[in-house]
């Protein structure tokens, strides 16, 4: 995700959203966020700061001025050779909701085992994350997957 801190970033939302004071508020060098909210400025969730018709979720809603789109989902792209890529190779792309439980060795080793029995490796990327959320706040999965969204699930886990 391209980071608010980033001065380009900065201006292009200035030059989008004139008469914005709120904009961006930065609490320190690295630590921009768009409208107080999102530091990203792409991302694939976080639809409120991207469609009006989503900033009305509890917890989730965006003060006037409000003029939407605020962050974008169309990928920037940047090709890179790969050096040695193998047959088995793969990229792990998740969220922050999994990288907060995961680490890279986590997601690998999940992959693999998973590639190896011939699970779907994603839903087990997914099902760990969230009995390793569950566990940290002390409660069962299915308490965690049953809580409605909103502020009080988002506390306990950022979805994955």
């Amino acid at each position: 995700a391209r980071q608010l801190y980033n001065a380009s970033e900065q201006e292009r939302l200035r030059r989008d959203h004139p008469g914005e004071s709120d904009i961006f508020r930065c609490r320190g060098p690295y630590s921009c966020y768009v409208k107080g909210c999102l530091q990203p400025t792409y991302g694939l969730g976080d639809a409120y700061l991207k469609y009006a018709h989503f900033n009305h979720f509890p917890g989730r809603v965006v003060p006037e001025p409000y003029k939407p789109p605020y962050i974008r989902s169309a990928p920037q792209i940047t090709r890179r050779p790969l050096a040695s890529v193998s047959e088995g190779d793969f990229l792990v792309l998740a969220t922050d909701g999994v990288w907060d439980y995961l680490s890279d060795q986590n997601a690998v080793d999940l992959v693999n085992r998973a590639r190896k029995n011939g699970e779907n490796a994603a839903e087990a990327v997914v099902e760990a994350t969230l009995e390793l959320a569950a566990a940290r706040f002390g409660i069962a999965r299915e308490q965690l997957v049953s809580m409605p969204t909103g502020r009080q699930r988002r506390r306990i886990h950022d979805d994955a």
